[in-house]
């Protein structure tokens, strides 16, 4: 598996995609996945990147649980 987001593939980026992560606010990370923030695309660090996909599962779940399955209620009648 290639490893885009380490050495020779980042740098062509300016400042080796190192900054200020505009989630969390840390500095001197390294800014290489693209995220939906608030209706724009911006790069976060992978800290940011994990929690949000944390919080989709989370939701996704939810969501899941409190719609009732069809299949189910048909069975039952």
């Amino acid at each position: 598996m290639s490893k885009s987001h380490r050495g020779a593939g980042i740098r062509k980026e300016p400042n080796r995609t190192r900054g200020k992560c505009p989630v969390c606010g840390a500095t001197q990370v390294k800014l290489l996945y693209e995220q939906d923030v608030n209706g724009t695309k911006v790069k976060v660090c992978k800290v940011c990147k994990a929690h949000q996909k944390n919080l989709a599962r989370v939701a996704a779940k939810e969501a899941k649980k409190a719609a009732p399955a069809p299949a189910a209620e048909e069975a039952q009648a």
